[in-house]
């Protein structure tokens, strides 16, 4: 059983990594002082902030955060979800529009831009100056896309410094409908015991599809009277690839990243897409990975609809996201209980603790801005978030 804690010390140049990354706990609080709290987070979508006054409540790491547009100033705002007095969550609804919110354990009203309005019995804080009692801001708020980050750092990168070569991917996602995308439909909500990382990397990892999901290839090759292209594509179409695109980034493309078809009814995205550290798309949906322990992580699966295109249109997009990612769906429980659950299991095994993350090392080959550039089935994916989680795990306090 290895001893190791040194960040730097848990990934080998020759791509081997260790248990600990996905159950210890001192690395998952560490996680969150160096992943979580420099770097942009997504946290909302503007469909969903519409109108003054509207919000949602999501998390920033493990910090419950409330997003919202001002009822006054119509900005985005993102504020801690924690009244100043004693430390209630002050809005426990997942979205609404509201003009202030109260905390249900003593009174304390904030506007739904942060100010204090105002403390009940108020005369028994006759110094308190309530100017400096507001809800705590993230102090940088940033959108690309109609996506919205917000950062705790008050100085860095800027957002489109961040995203790099990402965002080409992140526009073409914006343009999927007529009049782009909203996020109406609202979340279904999964969770598991096990690393947060686990749900990350099965976003991008081509390798585990013809195993993991064999019933869900039979059932689809009786519905289309063929074997369905996707796995032949995977192993030999060289229009299919993963990107390293920096920072973390990573993206799978099938085929042309505006016009290709995954070929296997998950979706209409043309390529698979990791935002670092825990925005991922694939299919037709947005999915907001949500760490809650080294072994327990929520994520929010967000179906993208197109704005501007029939009810009809967009209810197939549903249809198709329940078929495969929905809780009775044929994919997503077999990978909660494969990839997540048990490697989770596998994981107490400690002994020789060294995962092989390995795979397509020496055929990956420089593309354009720095980009990596591998084989459909290898670990390009796994190893662009692995550089950029060694660069900031490594980094000083």
């Amino acid at each position: 059983m290895s001893t190791t804690t040194d960040p730097a010390g848990l990934i080998t140049e020759d791509w081997r990594i260790h248990g600990s990354i996905y159950t210890s706990q001192a690395i998952f609080e560490e996680e969150q002082r160096k992943l979580f709290h420099g770097p942009w987070l997504y946290v909302a979508h503007e469909s969903e902030l519409r109108e003054p006054g509207d919000y949602k409540t999501t998390h920033a790491g493990i910090q419950p955060v409330i997003v919202t547009r001002g009822a006054d100033d119509g900005e985005l705002h993102v504020m801690l979800n924690r009244c100043r007095h004693r430390g209630a969550t002050v809005c426990q609804a997942t979205r609404g529009n509201a003009n202030f919110f109260r905390c249900a354990y003593h009174g304390w009203t904030y506007r739904n831009d942060g100010p204090l309005r105002g403390m009940t019995y108020d005369d028994a804080y006759p110094e308190l100056d309530r100017s400096k009692l507001g809800l705590v801001k993230l102090p940088r708020v940033d959108t690309f896309a109609g996506f919205v980050f917000a950062s705790f750092a008050e100085e860095g990168p800027s957002l489109e410094e961040y995203l790099g070569n990402a965002k080409p991917y992140l526009k073409i996602i914006s343009e999927q409908g007529p009049e782009g995308i909203r996020l109406s439909a609202g979340a279904h909500q999964l969770s598991y015991g096990g690393n947060w990382k686990l749900q990350v990397e099965n976003t991008i990892d081509n390798y585990h599809f013809g195993f993991v999901h064999r019933s869900f290839l039979d059932v689809l090759a009786d519905r289309i009277g063929q074997a369905p292209p996707i796995m032949q594509r995977i192993m030999f179409d060289e229009s299919y690839r993963t990107i390293d695109l920096g920072n973390g980034h990573s993206v799978h493309e099938f085929g042309d990243p505006r016009t290709g078809n995954n070929g296997g009814q998950l979706g209409d995205l043309p390529f698979n897409l990791i935002v670092f550290p825990n925005l991922c798309f694939v299919g037709a949906q947005l999915r907001h990975v949500l760490p809650k322990a080294a072994n327990r992580t929520e994520v929010q699966l967000y179906p993208m609809l197109h704005e501007g295109a029939s009810d009809d249109y967009n209810e197939a997009i549903l249809r198709t996201h329940e078929g495969f990612y929905g809780p009775a769906g044929m994919g997503g429980p077999d990978d909660v209980e494969i990839a997540f659950e048990r490697v989770t299991d596998g994981m107490q095994a400690t002994e020789e603790d060294w995962l092989v993350m390995s795979r397509g090392m020496h055929r990956e080959r420089e593309g354009e801005n720095g980009t990596l550039i591998g084989h459909s089935a290898d670990e390009v994916p796994q190893r662009a978030f692995y550089r950029q989680w060694r660069r900031l795990m490594g980094a000083a306090a």
